[in-house]
């Protein structure tokens, strides 16, 4: 009998280890999945002073882990048209973004998402100098607005971050920045009564 019930409470221990609670990424590893995730490319409108208008085409980023244990740092290069009022247009120049956000996780859809985007000071490199000094002045931080909610990766299937997520798709997944990797984790649940601590993600 007693052999029935460690049995049983085995069974029981072993199920409850079924599905992992976590799912670190490596830097290296978590690129690969931007490249193959990030869907190139990405048209980003922006509206400018004096009725000009900025469509972005953006292509697929790099991303670091810095010394934030909350926001990624990238690189995203791409192209940038201007149009002056529906009456010039500057024609397509290289443009390349340098910023840093949070991410927004979508466990049920395997969707990842920039969120809290900011450029690194005014770091937007655009090929004219006429349009530069227009993009520096006042593009930035209408760009950084813009870039919230930008898809920065559909999950590949196959892949443990797809299973994690899978697996926990009916719950909150947050997660942390360490050296050289990135942690997902299931939010623990609030207990009635308790705020819910602020963490990346909904």
């Amino acid at each position: 009998m007693s052999r029935f019930f460690i049995g049983c409470a085995l069974a029981l221990f072993l199920a409850g280890c079924g599905e992992s609670k976590q799912q670190a990424v490596s830097q290296q590893d978590f690129q690969a999945l931007v490249q193959q995730g990030f869907p190139s490319p990405q048209i980003v409108a922006v509206n400018l002073p004096a009725t000009a208008r900025a469509s972005l085409y953006l292509e697929t980023p790099e991303v670091t882990f810095g010394d934030s244990r909350s926001r990624v740092d990238w690189v995203i290069p791409g192209t940038v048209d201007i149009d002056f009022a529906g009456q010039v247009s500057s024609g397509k120049m290289s443009i390349v973004l340098e910023g840093s956000s949070m991410l927004t996780i979508n466990p049920s859809e395997g969707l990842v998402f920039l969120d809290k985007a900011e450029i690194a000071g005014k770091d937007i490199a655009v090929e004219s100098n006429l349009v530069q000094m227009l993009v520096l002045d006042a593009l930035a931080k209408m760009v950084a607005e813009n870039l919230n909610g930008l898809l920065l990766m559909s999950v590949p299937e196959q892949s443990p971050l797809s299973e994690f997520l899978a697996e926990h798709q009916q719950q909150s997944i947050s997660y942390q920045i360490e050296p050289e990797q990135i942690v997902f984790e299931v939010k623990a649940e609030a207990k009635q009564g308790e705020a819910k601590p602020g963490e990346a993600g909904p």
